[in-house]
């Protein structure tokens, strides 16, 4: 990505120079990069994502993970199990996962509430299973803590209490564990609270499935919902601190809400998820599919959920749409050791509008992904600092829909070329691939 990034920019200087930022119409499509000193986490790639895939309920391929990785045609490098808190460490697994060469992700949930989760015998024998097996793991503990279908969700004082104590034990006995941290994509507002901050957390992650109806009700379609769109808040919030892990991405292609197969719309969502992460998510460094029937599961699938099929292996279609699109060398199969600091690429994508010809990009994009601070705000305009140097800009307001139940954003758009020239960035163009690098 850093290679490809450095070409474009030799070969648009001088048509940059001929043709202004604010010159230009800027569609949804476009995405805009910078780069920062980075420090990566534990095992995250330099670049591309690790292939994963949920494969221990899906009848079709009798939960083989072997057999999975022959009928789409590329060996995945990690796999997940749910595990309720209190049971032992899966140790017969994970050192199935090991014989792979992959990384065993364990999505260990206190489904009894988080009362259950002390510094205990438990708790330290777990961690110490996971510290004796001298081994890469990642410990996806009391996920979709947002919503409100978990028995740890609700109080998030708590929650982040537990999860402290879960990663220090952690750090302590099993140091090549990495605590990954994932919510679901909706309700975003309630994502923020529950982080339990930097460094108690190696990587972040989402879980976001595109299906045709929310909650059985065929009233509530969701054909439109754009799978980069469910990816957004949780990637703008967070990517330019820690690496980014689809933990669970499915998409269905029958749903018992009105007994329809839906091939062509799991062959978009999957061209259109799998097709840009590479390109418009650098820092998207693993995803997972979820490769179940839940229609006709194996035990542990409630009976209310026996609604959608998002299991590739029982389609041919897209079997091959989905080894098509994994096909690139930049989706790995393969553990990475941890590199060394480097550089960085950020990006940031939706969140921006043209508004008397110039182009205005929200004002997360400035304090996330370029670091700048806020010194001073109203409702006409904002005051950003970047240490030495500050300038006040104008901000204009503008909306964008968001993928889900109709709700829309609202941007605090702010002037790229102003910040630009005031922070001394230049502003690079590639027409061709609709990207702005800001170097």
């Amino acid at each position: 990505m850093k290679r490809r990034l450095i070409q474009f920019c030799i070969l648009i200087m001088i048509v940059q120079l001929l043709i202004p930022v604010s010159a230009f119409a800027f569609d949804d499509e476009w995405t805009l990069y910078n780069t920062i000193p980075y420090t990566s986490a534990k095992y995250e790639p330099s670049e591309g994502a690790y292939l994963g895939a949920y494969v221990l309920q899906e009848v079709s391929i009798n939960n083989d993970m072997t057999l999975f990785n022959q009928m789409v045609g590329k060996k995945h490098v990690t796999y997940f199990k749910y595990l309720g808190y209190g049971k032992p460490f899966p140790i017969d697994w994970v050192n199935s996962i090991i014989e792979l060469g992959g990384i065993p992700h364990i999505a260990w949930e206190p489904n009894n509430g988080l009362d259950s989760v002390q510094d205990d015998d438990y708790l330290r024998q777990f961690a110490q299973d996971a510290g004796a097996v001298d081994w890469p793991l990642f410990i996806r503990f009391a996920s979709e803590m947002n919503g409100t279908w978990c028995a740890y969700s609700g109080d998030s004082t708590a929650y982040i209490e537990k999860w402290r104590l879960v990663h220090d034990v952690m750090e302590q006995e099993a140091p090549k564990a990495m605590m990954l941290w994932t919510v679901f994509t909706f309700p975003e507002e309630q994502i923020e609270k529950y982080y339990p901050g930097d460094e108690y957390v190696d990587w972040v992650g989402v879980n976001l499935y595109n299906v045709v109806y929310h909650n059985n009700n065929r009233y509530l379609g969701a054909m439109e919902e754009d799978p980069l769109r469910l990816l957004d808040f949780v990637y703008d919030t967070y990517s330019a601190r820690k690496p980014i892990h689809i933990t669970e991405y499915g998409v269905t292609h029958y749903t018992t809400t009105d007994d329809t197969y839906y091939i062509d719309f799991a062959k978009e969502k999957l061209s259109r998820i799998y097709g840009n992460l590479l390109t418009r998510y650098p820092r998207v460094k693993a995803i997972t599919y979820f490769n179940v029937n839940n229609v006709d599961a194996d035990n542990g699938v409630w009976a209310n959920r026996r609604i959608n099929n998002y299991a590739l292996t029982t389609e041919d279609e897209l079997i091959r749409t989905y080894s098509d699109l994994i096909k690139d060398e930049k989706y790995l199969s393969e553990i990475e050791e941890t590199p060394e600091p480097t550089l960085e690429t950020l990006s940031f994508n939706y969140r921006y509008f043209t508004h008397q010809s110039k182009l205005y990009v929200d004002l997360d994009f400035y304090t996330n992904n370029l670091g700048l601070k806020i010194v001073e705000q109203d409702a006409t305009s904002v005051t950003l600092s970047d240490g030495t140097t500050s300038t006040t800009v104008p901000i204009v307001r503008s909306y964008k829909k968001r993928t889900f139940y109709n709700r829309y954003y609202t941007i605090q758009g702010v002037p790229l070329r102003r910040v630009a020239d005031s922070f001394g960035y230049n502003i690079l163009i590639d027409y061709q691939q609709k990207s702005i690098l800001l170097k």
